[in-house]
């Protein structure tokens, strides 16, 4: 279990209500993490307009806003570069019915991807298992729950891809971020 701890979900969604941001925490979370996968430095607050542009219309996060999503790049940061194999997904609480947890997946999934996108890799040139990652991520973005087959059986197969999810950012962030740091691998082609 990582040590890291991410804000609860209800506490970033009234932050984001309060400063009328256009934003889930799922999509927050989920752009964050794909830019931090992607190379984004964690230190600094070169996260500012890609979130700005994305979840207030092009202006300058202020106040708690900005406090908050720092907050969420340092934590994510820390967990991905951690030594423990953690990806936490800012998603409702187990308690929330399924249809709504299934859509903060969707949308954290999707905004991951954007958030890759965001860092202008080259896809042609990414490894393998990078690639693999991304089409297991598209297809699990096109996913949905169906209220008419048993709930009980789609909720422990929601759980297996929600694990899925946090291995294939894993591998995002190992092969893209982790092992150029570490002098291992190529450093990921920026176009």
């Amino acid at each position: 279990m990582s040590e890291v701890k991410l804000p609860a979900y209800e506490a970033v969604e009234a932050a984001l209500k309060s400063q009328a941001l256009a934003v889930t925490p799922s999509e927050l979370h989920g752009l964050l993490t794909g830019m931090l996968c992607g190379g984004l430095p964690a230190a600094g607050e070169h996260w500012m307009g890609p979130i700005s542009d994305y979840a207030n219309n092009g202006e300058s996060l202020g106040g708690d806003a900005r406090t908050l999503t720092q907050h969420l790049v340092d934590m994510t940061s820390k967990e991905l570069a951690g030594t423990g194999f953690e990806a936490s997904l800012l998603l409702p609480d187990d308690e929330e019915d399924l249809m709504v947890r299934a859509e903060a997946l969707s949308e954290w999934v999707n905004c991951f991807l954007s958030g890759l996108g965001l860092m202008g890799l080259n896809q042609e040139k990414l490894p393998a298992s990078v690639q693999e990652a991304l089409g297991d991520l598209q297809d699990i973005a096109q996913l949905g729950i169906d209220d008419e087959d048993d709930l009980e059986e789609q909720a422990a197969l929601f759980e297996q891809v929600i694990e899925h999810v946090r291995m294939c950012a894993l591998t995002c962030y190992f092969e893209l971020v982790s092992r150029h740091q570490s002098g291992q691998g190529d450093a990921p082609t920026l176009h």
